[in-house]
């Protein structure tokens, strides 16, 4: 609990204290939707399989429902598709525990 409120590792008599350093309750900042088929993603330099990215708008344990703005349509590197690895990650790659909730991904997928 210490690390999350930003206080060293001491002893604290019944006063105010303010922490040592900053906090970190809200530790993410995007929420990165991933999918193994598709090419040509940016997110800051490197090139993961990311077709979604966008920072929660409601507070922690409420249901996010996240609807794109606009389409962007990047490059399937397969020819037929016959599976597809569909995940989600915060910002640093680690993948994200939902803890059990039911999540839908609609994809739209074209041809050129």
């Amino acid at each position: 609990m210490r690390h999350i409120l930003g206080f060293n590792s001491a002893v604290y008599t019944a006063a105010y204290h303010e922490s040592e350093n900053v906090v970190n309750i809200m530790n993410i900042n995007n929420i990165l939707v991933n999918i193994d088929i598709i090419t040509r993603s940016y997110v800051n330099g490197t090139m993961p399989p990311v077709i979604y990215s966008f920072f929660p708008n409601v507070s922690p344990g409420y249901k996010i429902v996240e609807k794109p703005p606009h389409l962007k349509y990047l490059p399937v590197t397969l020819d037929t598709v016959a599976n597809m690895r569909t995940y989600i990650t915060d910002q640093d790659g680690n993948l994200l525990n939902l803890r059990g909730e039911v999540v839908t991904i609609r994809l739209d997928i074209r041809q050129k």
